[in-house]
Parts: structure tokens; C-alpha cells; sequence
């Protein structure tokens, strides 16, 4: 590999790397199957997948739907592998992301019923090893890892995502528990964790006494009939759907460590089989079922009403009120990660089973969405006439009351700044940067009490000592937490350690596809917090002392605490369970140098447009504003969503 590059910083990863610089100076392509009566959803389904193909980005898909436990179409779109010119078919894999969670889900109730487990009992009364220094984490129960309210950090990041398997990954996932704090009291809120699942994988292995491979096989694969799920991709499998970089070459293979959280492999005809075996009590009896099937969000979830997103166990939602608008129940679960989506719809009343995977970028719920009310339509479930949402609502000025929600609100990865234009009737939303506040959206009140945008409507409400911004559809009462208001702080402890700081990690492993790079830096407006963070991602936390923060946002998503530590003569940022070296400390690269890397990252400074020759290995560039220019694995990233 030859580059021309002018760098702040390369990284330099994978031990035995010998690196030389020289000279530094300043159409459908598989069968489909199908049966009679199924004409317009089959039309829809298509027009809807080719669309995110063609003009979406995604790479390829394969889509399969059962109607009283038989799959009455299937179909592969794309090619799995386009070297090899190889299409996608019902037994090509996917990475279903957190479809996965509902795998996890059925092997824990499939213990209860075996009594094995009990769903209101602690954790830690089943897994020991199970530690954390927050004494609240004795409260957690089984229960509250499936239904999002054990107040987990979120998604421990560290080696989570790799392009190869890990053992010891759930080594480094129990240590990092270990040096952990909750957010808040568990069983109050359901605010989505990755993390709950992952430990809920390890508490299956320990309670029944097998690997999770072997669990699931037996429990689970076996009964549903499906032949092409396994964790992780199955080795040596020549029949799996590669992810493909813009420049249309083929990227790494995605592997998920976290399996109970996302690492299954799976496709859509597995899926529905999946579905038709929860729906026909092949895995768990039909008490725990239902059980699955009832809303079990905590009670401080949303200020007031049922969330748009009402959890059951392990489901995103059990309630969907567009559907039960329509007199439709839908049980539903996602699946996202980096380089694949999945959905798996299931309608119990109908004992119909759809189900979506796909490589590349896509809006899973609408495609799924289309597939589901043609399908209902066709069957004469519910009418094919859709009225458009109408509104009687009257611009009006925001009222006295509301003017009390000016202020700084937090949501998952950024900061938001509120204020009004009170006699415009106008709220304006400003988004945080790493210069500060940009104006990005203006929505305009109106008498029915809602802030309306081009396609939702925000409200404003207050509970639990907390305001929220509250995002709804523009047909839907149920919404969803936009942002939570930040309380007021005043603050003695000094965060003069970390102002103006930049940071690289020095201990990404070679196949991890997280490569964390950031600044920490203080706000006026938030005294006692520090941020880190970059690019559109942030984490702001408390200080707890000169040299430690913890996140306390108990409404925002994948939180994760930051400290400084003196390590290897000097002092490193500990993100999680990623160390990071302050930018000052790295040397500069000199002319003709040669580096053999062993277990530690390497980094430098390059002083200008160089020749880089890495025999062997990784090497990550960035700008000096630590903007990823260059990864010889794969892009960087902050985070997995």
C-alpha cells in the first residue's frame, strides 16, 4: 500500500507489524417461493426491497412470510457475494443483530419453565461472578435484563464488534462490569441495553451448564427446524451475505462477540420458522408466552401514557398503536449493527410470521411496514383505504407554562439547547457541536398543544422531577423521549485535567472494528460535567473527583464512564475498557524509521506528507482534529448503535 498524507497522528495495531516510512517531509437473483393469493404483497414486497437496492445503498436482502405456520413466499434479491457471483437464497446468512435478543429471551423463559430460573430473582443469586461497584446492582433481576430496566450503561463497546470471534471477550465484558456504576435504580425505567443481554447470555451458560451454541442448538434450533442460524457465521460457510465499502469493494466480515446481545447469524426463512415456533409453543409453554407478549416497561418510562415503544421480554414493542388503530396486534423486534438489518414481525391473532434481513443500509420498519398492511390487506384484515392525517389545529403563541422548558436537554450522543420565539408561536432546537450550538430545526405551536415538524409533532411535559421533549407521529398519542432537560449543577471540583485534551486509544485490538478517538473539554454551562467525545458523538459526565467521572443520565442511551489513570509512566483516559494516551505524549515519526509493534498500540506523529509501508497489519490515520482519513481494516467509529 502507497499513500500520500499529511497526518497529526497514525496508529499502528497487531503485534509483529514491521512498519518503514521513507523520506517524511513537511434484479432478482434468486428462486423465489410463493403460493396463489399472495399476488399484491409479493408486488409490494419486491418494489420495496429493490428500492432500498437500488437507490437505498443496501447490498443485498432475503425476505420470507408464514401464514398459519407455512412460508407462503421466500425470495433472495442481490448477490451474497459478487466475485463469486453468488445470489442470495433461503439458506444464505446474515448478521441479524439484535434480533439476537430474542434468542437470548426464549432460552431464559425455556429455563424458568424448567425451573431453573425464576424472573424475579436476582442475578446475582444465579451468577456470583457478577459484580459491580454499585451496590444496586444486587437488585437486578432476570426480569429487568429482558425488559430494559436494570440501568446497565448500555453497550459496552470494547472488542464487541471484530472481524473475527473472541473468546475472551466475556472476560473483558465481566471486568468492565466489575468497575461499573448504574445509572439509577433498577426496575424504574426502560431505557434500551445491549449490555442486559449480553449478561443474560452468560447467566444461561452458567444456569444450564452448556455453551450458548449448544443451548441454543438443543432448545431452540433444533425444535424450529433451522438449519442456517448459528453463532457467529458458520465456519467455512461460502454462502453469506458480504457488506460492500462505497468504493464497491467487499468489507470484512461483521462479527458480534456480544451473541446474546447481536451475534447470531441467521436469514429470513430460519426467522419466520423462529416465529412460527414461538406462536405454536414449541419453545416456551403459552403462560410464559403471553408473559413475553405483555408490556413490561418501568413505570418512570415515559412522564405519562404508554410509550410508543412498549417492551415485553426481549421485544421492542408489544403494542404498536398504529396497529392497534387499525385492530391489528403486533409483536415486533430489530436488529441493527454496522453492516446488516433485520426485522421479525409477528401478528399472533393472524398467526402470520414476517421477516427481513439485509446487508447495507436500510429503514427496516418501513420496508417490513409495506410488507405487513398489503399482506393484512389482501387477507381483508384491514381496509385498503388509508386516510391522510388531518389537523384542525390553529397556530397559536406558546403558552406562559411552556416557557419554563428553555434550556439544555440530553439525548443518546449529543446535546440539545431549547428556546422560544414566544409570540412567533416558534421552539427552536439547537444541536451541540464541537463549537457549540447550531440552530437545526424550528417547529411552530398550534392550539392543540403539540410543536408541529415536517413529519412528527413534539410536546413538552414534566414528571418525576424531569422535564421531557416528547416526539410523537403526527397521528400517534403514544411518544417517545426526544430529550430529558439537564438539571441545574453548581460544582467545587475542578476539571482543570482534562480541559483542551485529545486522545487515541492504545490498546484497540487488531480485529476490533472500534478504533475511539475523541477530546475532553468543559462547558460553562454545565459546571462539574466533562465531555468527551467527537464528530457528532458525546458523552458528558459528572465529576465525582478531579480525576473520575460517571454518567447519571438515567434517560439517555449507551452512557459509559471516563477517568484518568497513570499507567506505563504516564497518564492515560480510561473509557470504559479502551486507554487512551493524550495526543501531546506521541513522538514524533522519524525519517526511515522502522517499528515492530508487540502487544501495546504504536503511535506518531507524522511531520508532513510521508510514504508509509506497513508490511503486515493495521494502521489507522487521523487529522488533527482526530477525524478518521484512513483505515487500512475497515472505517472508524465511535460506537455500535
Amino acid at each position: 500500500m502507497k499513500r500520500k498524507l499529511t497526518l497529526l497522528c497514525c496508529c499502528l495495531l497487531m503485534a509483529g507489524l514491521a512498519l518503514t516510512t521513507a523520506a517524511c517531509t513537511a434484479s432478482s437473483t434468486a428462486t423465489s417461493k410463493s403460493s396463489a393469493g399472495y399476488e399484491k404483497t409479493i408486488a409490494a414486497t419486491r418494489t420495496e426491497i429493490w428500492k432500498a437496492i437500488s437507490g437505498g445503498g443496501a447490498a443485498s436482502a432475503s425476505v420470507a412470510i408464514s401464514d398459519n405456520g407455512k412460508i407462503v413466499y421466500e425470495e433472495g434479491f442481490g448477490m451474497a457475494n459478487r466475485t463469486k457471483a453468488l445470489p442470495v437464497n433461503s439458506s444464505t446468512q446474515f448478521n441479524i443483530g439484535s434480533v439476537s435478543k430474542m434468542f437470548v429471551t426464549m432460552a431464559v423463559l425455556k429455563l424458568c419453565q424448567d425451573g431453573k430460573l425464576e424472573l424475579d430473582q436476582p442475578v446475582a443469586t444465579y451468577l456470583p461472578e457478577f459484580t459491580m461497584t454499585d451496590p444496586r446492582y444486587q437488585q437486578i433481576t432476570v426480569r429487568m435484563l429482558l425488559n430494559h430496566t436494570s440501568e446497565l450503561d448500555g453497550t459496552y463497546s470494547y472488542d464487541t464488534i471484530t472481524t473475527a470471534p473472541d473468546a475472551d471477550y466475556m472476560g473483558y465484558f465481566l471486568k468492565n462490569l466489575s468497575d461499573s456504576s448504574l445509572k439509577g435504580d433498577p426496575g424504574i425505567i426502560s431505557i434500551y441495553c445491549n449490555d442486559a443481554f449480553t449478561l443474560a447470555q452468560v447467566l444461561v451458560e452458567k444456569v444450564s451448564g452448556l455453551s450458548y451454541a449448544d443451548y441454543l442448538s438443543k432448545n431452540i434450533l433444533t425444535k424450529a427446524g433451522m438449519n442456517n442460524t448459528s453463532c457467529y457465521f458458520k465456519a467455512d460457510n461460502p454462502n453469506l451475505a458480504l457488506s460492500y465499502k462505497s468504493d464497491g469493494s467487499a468489507a470484512d466480515l461483521e462479527y458480534v462477540n456480544s451473541l446474546g446481545a447481536g451475534g447470531i447469524a441467521s436469514n429470513a426463512h430460519d426467522l419466520v420458522k423462529f416465529g412460527d415456533a414461538i406462536l405454536a409453543g414449541k419453545i416456551i409453554d403459552a403462560q410464559l408466552l403471553d408473559e413475553s407478549f405483555t408490556p413490561q416497561y418501568g413505570s418512570q418510562t415515559v412522564p405519562s401514557g404508554t410509550p410508543k415503544m412498549a417492551f415485553g421480554l426481549g421485544w421492542d414493542s408489544v403494542n404498536d398503536e398504529a396497529y392497534e388503530q387499525m385492530g391489528v396486534r403486533l409483536i415486533y423486534k430489530s436488529g441493527d449493527t454496522s453492516e446488516y438489518h433485520s426485522m421479525l414481525y409477528l401478528l399472533p391473532d393472524q398467526n402470520i410470521t414476517i421477516a427481513v434481513t439485509f446487508s447495507g443500509p436500510v429503514n427496516t420498519t418501513e420496508v417490513t411496514d409495506v410488507i405487513a398492511k398489503t399482506l393484512l390487506a389482501e387477507k381483508g384484515v384491514i381496509s385498503t383505504e388509508t386516510a391522510a392525517p388531518v389537523t384542525t389545529a390553529k397556530p397559536a403563541p406558546v403558552p406562559d407554562n411552556l416557557m419554563a422548558y428553555a434550556g439544555y436537554y440530553t439525548l443518546s450522543g449529543n446535546i440539545l439547547k431549547i428556546d422560544f420565539n414566544q409570540a412567533a408561536g416558534e421552539m427552536n432546537l439547537y444541536s451541540n457541536s464541537d463549537t457549540g450550538f447550531t440552530l437545526v430545526d424550528k417547529v411552530e405551536y398550534k392550539d392543540d398543544g403539540y410543536f408541529y415538524g415536517t413529519d412528527k409533532r413534539l410536546t413538552l411535559e414534566e414528571n418525576f422531577g424531569t422535564k421531557f421533549l416528547m416526539s410523537h407521529t403526527l397521528t400517534d398519542v403514544n411518544g417517545s423521549i426526544n430529550a430529558t432537560m439537564l438539571p441545574a449543577r453548581t460544582s467545587t471540583i475542578s476539571p482543570a485535567q482534562f480541559v483542551g485534551k485529545q486522545w487515541i486509544t492504545v490498546n484497540t485490538l487488531p480485529e476490533d472494528t472500534i478504533f475511539l478517538a475523541g477530546s475532553t473539554w468543559v462547558m460553562n454551562e454545565f459546571p462539574g460535567s466533562v465531555l468527551f467525545g467527537g464528530g457528532g458523538y458525546y458523552l458528558l459526565n459528572q465529576l465525582i473527583d478531579e480525576r473520575t467521572t460517571l454518567p447519571n443520565l438515567k434517560y439517555t442511551r449507551d452512557t459509559m464512564g471516563f477517568k484518568l489513570i497513570d499507567e506505563q509512566g504516564q497518564t492515560m483516559l480510561q473509557v470504559g475498557s479502551f486507554k487512551l494516551i493524550n495526543t501531546a505524549d506521541v513522538p514524533l515519526l522519524q525519517s526511515g524509521e522502522k517499528i515492530t509493534i508487540g502487544t501495546q498500540n504504536v503511535a506518531r506523529k507524522l511531520p508532513g506528507d510521508g510514504l508509509i509501508k506497513p508490511v503486515d497489519g493495521r494502521l489507522v490515520v487521523l487529522s488533527p482534529t482526530l477525524t478518521p482519513l484512513y483505515d487500512s481494516r475497515l472505517l472508524c467509529g465511535l460506537y455500535w448503535q
